[in-house]
């Protein structure tokens, strides 16, 4: 059945039916909602529902999305359909001009249940192709329900288009996000590129005393810490018990580390029952779907047995461990596809993401119960804003040396994910590297948190002094950078420079040669060269004390110069222009 609300084509599988109920407009954004309503015979066939709507293509150059990544453009209209749900990406799409003004951003209410939309060009008339499509089979025990569309058509900054969405989802839509724990917001030291697998308790200990002396208070153990093997893949995942020739008494070495001064996160890969795990057998029967590759099952999150197991996992080890927090991998394995086994009358949550949902939330309020500022570290993809309710750290995805990914995933996070800890992925480089190169994967993060892994026992003078001086930067400014909105510029670019203000500062961060960049009118301005060139182009009038160091934190100028204009400074690759109004 077809029907037409406003500018909606609205398309409902039959028994089902859909109509828009109400409007609402607040500050130029428009809010549509809609209520659907089904049969029980509707529900058994997954009925499904489309909304459809067209505008014109005028100035529709590029278009982000939450997981976009480092591909900026507009799709024809029969391609580039994305899936979010609770667990995979967010429902949102903005498109914008070549000046990274916003020209049409939509979003979704409905983020916790599988949800496809797009947009894309219409070729025979040059108009855009916007699409809504979901379910209802996946609503169970209900024969209603309600979702909104938000639409902001603003002649803004993209970015401001963005933001909008997130205070939209986290105030209007109710998904409250957790609070972050101010160890959340402090650089990391990972022990995932520098160990592997391969790491015991005497060489976290000896690193952690390393990485506190370099300025670090938090680490991250990640894999290898739970099984004697080291050949990667997850067939020893399950059980959950530290492996006593590698770590030895698991609460005497977080002891220890405590003692150096760090705090202590611990990975573990949610979902995976691993094939060689004593637990396969117990849990084989409540297996989402299987997966060879990573030589694991998947557990199924809608039996009430699987919850509670992974769930005790985390708090019998919050208490005899004295942990601080839990990096939770894999959680976008609970996905909604076609692989999954089929509901049955042991499940006790029919829906896979509800289900999802129904651990999650039990998850954050136990171990809360336990120890109120625990940290909890998500990554890309699982970034969305009902991710927002139990985890307060976000990380980009594992992209090892990729300078490119790096930068774009931390600068894209902050943008629709509000107050919530964005982490960089954790940054490594060859022992041999030039310091200068690796200060630009670290500017590249500047406005995220930094994860750090990097081998601190084979770092070479030079690079240690680099690390040393901009974790300090860092730390010092803190607020500034991580508190204060960032503004990116030029997204359809991958971002060529981006600052924020907070009082009477600015910092920016210029990642692309001879960009000219404009700083706020404030008193201190603080300009980071992540590009390979020996100058960078502001522009700003007034008289300052000019100091230019290098990557090493070693001053190479200082000078005191009338700005008018544009203005070229130069300053070493990796370095950084402090300027103060004399």
């Amino acid at each position: 059945m077809q029907t037409k609300e406003l500018f909606f084509d609205i398309t409902c599988d039959e028994g089902l039916s859909c109509s828009l109920v109400g409007t609402s407009e607040k500050n130029g954004v428009t809010v549509y909602d809609f209520r659907l309503e089904w049969t029980d015979t509707a529900a058994e066939k997954n009925a499904g529902v489309k909304l459809e709507w067209y505008a014109p293509m005028l100035g529709f150059m590029y278009r982000w999305s939450p997981l976009c990544g480092t591909t900026r453009s507009i799709s024809p209209n029969w391609c580039g359909r994305r899936t979010s749900m609770l667990a995979v990406n967010a429902p949102m799409e903005t498109i914008h001009d070549g000046a990274g003004k916003n020209r049409y951003t939509f979003a979704v209410s409905e983020c916790a249940k599988r949800v496809s939309y797009g947009s894309g060009v219409v070729e025979e008339n040059g108009g855009a192709h916007f699409m809504v499509q979901t379910n209802v089979k996946q609503y169970t025990s209900q024969n209603s329900a309600s979702f909104s569309i938000y639409i902001d058509t603003r002649d803004i900054p993209m970015h401001e288009a963005v933001w909008g969405v997130a205070d939209w989802w986290a105030v209007d839509c109710g998904m409250t996000p957790a609070e972050v724990p101010a160890s959340a917001l402090e650089p990391v030291y990972s022990f995932w590129y520098s160990y592997h697998q391969n790491l015991t308790d005497h060489d976290i200990e000896e690193e952690c005393k390393r990485a506190k002396a370099l300025g670090f208070n938090v680490c991250i153990v990640d894999d290898g810490w739970q099984t004697d093997d080291a050949s990667r893949g997850y067939a020893f995942c399950g059980e959950w018990q530290h492996a006593v020739s590698k770590m030895g008494d698991m609460a005497a070495h977080v002891a220890r580390v405590h003692d150096i001064g760090m705090k202590y996160v611990l990975w573990y890969s949610v979902p995976f029952m691993g094939h060689n795990s004593s637990n396969y057998n117990d849990f084989k029967d409540m297996i989402l779907y299987d997966n060879p590759e990573l030589k694991a099952g998947i557990l199924d999150p809608r039996y009430k047995e699987v919850r509670e197991f992974l769930k005790n996992i985390y708090v019998k080890a919050l208490n005899e461990w004295k942990l601080d927090g839990f990096k939770l991998d894999f959680i976008d394995q609970w996905n909604d596809s076609a692989r999954n086994a089929p509901y049955n009358e042991k499940m006790d949550i029919p829906a896979v993401q509800d289900a999802v949902d129904a651990f999650m939330t039990d998850v954050i309020a136990s171990l809360k119960a336990v120890k109120p500022d625990i940290m909890l570290e998500f990554r890309q993809c699982y970034i969305g804003p009902n991710m927002r309710k139990y985890g307060n750290m976000f990380r980009v995805g594992d992209c090892p040396n990729d300078y490119t990914k790096n930068r774009v995933g931390v600068l894209d996070l902050r943008m629709h994910l509000g107050d919530s800890a964005v982490h960089s992925d954790m940054l490594m480089w060859h022992t041999d590297e030039l310091p200068e190169l690796a200060a630009i994967q670290i500017i590249g993060v500047l406005f995220g948190v930094l994860q750090y892994s990097a081998r601190l026992d084979k770092l070479t003078p030079e690079m240690e002094k680099m690390s040393r001086f901009w974790l300090d930067f860092m730390k010092k400014h803190s607020d500034l950078l991580l508190k204060a909105r960032v503004v990116p510029y030029e997204p359809e670019l991958l971002y060529t420079w981006a600052k924020s203000t907070l009082e009477n500062e600015c910092v920016i961060a210029v990642y692309s040669i001879d960009k000219c960049v404009k700083p706020d009118d404030v008193d201190t301005v603080y300009i980071a060269n992540g590009c390979q060139s020996d100058r960078v182009l502001i522009e700003c009038d007034g008289n300052f004390a000019v100091c230019v160091q290098n990557c090493l934190g070693e001053i190479v100028c200082e000078c005191e110069k009338q700005l008018n204009g544009a203005n070229v400074i130069n300053v070493p690759v990796g370095g950084l222009i402090t300027l103060k109004k004399a």
